[in-house]
């Protein structure tokens, strides 16, 4: 069930991400064949402009009565004469038929073909636009004129023209843009298969801490729930057989009593062990650092384990060798070598030594907590972090042990932005070695 919610969670975040990619390729490409368009076509069109705004005016010119007041207007406004221009004008009568099949304005004709076409009076007013006719590519304006106002030579004679045509042939330039969307258009294809391929990967990736969180949760619930269930079997189990027994006293029951109180003890430490890991995995704890002498602090921290190796037969040795203030959390780092004592303790026999030590190194504090016990085997020094990770369960029952004082460890360090490892201690024994940043 766990493998298809995160397949059909890996395929919805592919899909997202695919066609999120797609309208942004998408809109790109239209907004760049869109502003490419508008530049190719816009040499062309000032060319018809200029056409359109000569004919304009030289219409308005014909309404004046006042030939020097037309020609002071004229030349306030600049107009030229259409020779000037780059265009071609095709002239249409009053019913929209084509007065000649082709006129030229003297040698600036840019056409060797004749164009035929019929005049369409909705296109007044309207902006330039491209038609194709004889093979050609056409930007066309429609201008109307005065009447009287433009003759021209027909195949009827001299003739009065109605309407006409701006034109300037764009067949180079529609066939340049043509050739640039065939290379936007399969340039966006490659693009979004790369986009699919770069969105599978991204899918894949981000499932994995998500599955991985999963997992960890789940192997948390089901280790919390061993590690509760097994104490309260023995306390419960305690418990009833003393109902056996109403007659004997707590003397008689000593034992079972002491048992069952060692086992709570057990389910404090358990729960205040899991509450901490739970806290420092929501960032509901916060780590506050303060200016510390490291060697005062270090010394009255592990002088009780001092004593308790000496009534348990094993050598404490402290030896600090810091003479500056370091920035810590005094609360978390002492519960960090408390943890690391009692897993030093545990984890060694009578006549073992274990020896704390700490030092500045390339602006670094370097903490080692090195003891001559068991030793801890390669495959079990890559799972030590571990939540729950036992090497050894049933010494580490008899030791006490939660299995999360190390995980509770690890947090500590990485809290202070240090690490932590651990390495052998030749010839026997473990070291934990504690390196945090000045």
């Amino acid at each position: 069930m766990t493998k298809l919610i995160n397949r059909k969670q890996q395929i919805d975040n592919f899909a997202t991400l695919a066609l999120g990619l797609m309208v942004i390729f998408t809109f790109l490409a239209g907004v760049i064949f869109w502003i490419y368009t508008f530049t190719v076509y816009d040499n062309s069109d000032r060319v018809i402009n200029q056409y359109v705004s000569y004919y304009q005016q030289s219409a308005m010119e014909e309404e004046n009565d006042n030939n020097e007041l037309a020609g002071k207007n004229s030349k306030s406004i600049g107009m030229s004469h259409p020779d000037e221009f780059r265009g071609n004008m095709i002239y249409f009568d009053d019913k929209g038929n084509q007065i000649e099949s082709q006129a030229t304005t003297g040698l600036k004709n840019v056409l060797n073909r004749k164009v035929h076409l019929k005049f369409d009076k909705d296109d007044l007013g309207e902006s330039p636009k491209t038609i194709y006719k004889n093979k050609t590519y056409l930007r066309i304006q429609a201008v109307k004129f005065k009447r009287g106002s433009v003759v021209v030579p027909g195949e009827n004679g001299v003739q009065s023209a109605a309407y006409g045509y701006v034109f300037v042939d764009v067949t180079d330039t529609v066939v340049n843009l043509k050739k640039f969307q065939d290379v936007l258009i399969w340039s966006f294809i490659w693009a979004f298969v790369l986009a699919l391929f770069f969105a599978y990967f991204v899918s894949r990736q981000s499932m994995k801490p998500i599955i991985s969180a999963w997992q960890q949760q789940q192997d948390f619930v089901n280790n919390a729930a061993h590690e509760l269930r097994t104490p309260m079997s023995v306390i419960q189990g305690k418990l009833e057989s003393m109902l056996t027994k109403p007659t004997e006293t707590i003397r008689d029951q000593s034992e079972a009593v002491i048992l069952s109180l060692s086992e709570v003890r057990r389910l404090n430490s358990l729960t205040n062990n899991m509450l901490t890991l739970a806290k420092s995995g929501s960032n509901m704890t916060k780590i506050e650092k303060e200016k510390t002498d490291i060697g005062a602090f270090m010394n009255k921290a592990l002088m009780p384990y001092v004593e308790m190796g000496s009534l348990s037969g094993k050598t404490v040795s402290v030896d600090v060798n810091v003479d500056q203030e370091v920035a810590i959390d005094k609360k978390r780092m002492h519960q960090l070598l408390v943890l690391l004592m009692d897993n030093a303790l545990k984890y060694s026999d009578d006549g073992d030594a274990i020896n704390v030590t700490a030092a500045v190194e390339k602006r670094r504090l370097v903490i080692n907590v090195a003891d001559t016990g068991r030793g801890i085997s390669a495959e079990a020094k890559k799972h030590i972090f571990d939540r729950f990770y036992r090497e050894d369960k049933t010494g580490n029952r008899k030791t006490g042990g939660t299995g999360l004082g190390l995980s509770i460890a690890e947090w500590i360090v990485r809290a202070h932005n240090g690490k932590i490892t651990v390495l052998d201690n030749k010839p026997k024994g473990t070291i934990f070695r504690v390196t945090l940043p000045l």
